[in-house]
């Protein structure tokens, strides 16, 4: 998971100038999930093609590439969901930190 920081409402009264409050949390990577999701779609589409009768219209192959196709979707939306839950428990379990600027202010 990597760390992603969020400006928040600055606090005036206890803060310096040039200082800025942020929210600090673990953020789960979009990717890795999606990823997952699809590569487990594709293994159950595979079983599902070969474990069942033979079709007389369609190859075992064409049938695997079908169902992989419809069970990688659903893989890849199931781990959408499962990415906006697991975001959304570490969004829970932020922090507030004080980020202080280093260095010369280049964008001001």
């Amino acid at each position: 998971m990597e760390s992603s920081q969020h400006p928040s409402t600055p606090n005036p009264a206890s803060k310096k100038s040039g200082d800025v409050e942020v929210l600090v949390y673990a953020a789960p990577k979009f990717w890795p999930f999606m990823g997952i999701g699809a590569l487990l779609g594709v293994i159950i589409a595979f079983i599902s093609a070969y474990s069942g009768e033979e079709s007389a219209e369609f190859t075992r192959a064409a049938v695997a590439g079908f169902l992989s196709v419809g069970f990688g979707f659903v893989g890849v939306t199931l781990a959408c969901i499962a990415f906006l839950i697991v975001d959304r428990i570490t969004r829970k379990k932020a922090r507030r930190a004080l980020a202080v600027p280093m260095g010369a202010a280049e964008h001001q």
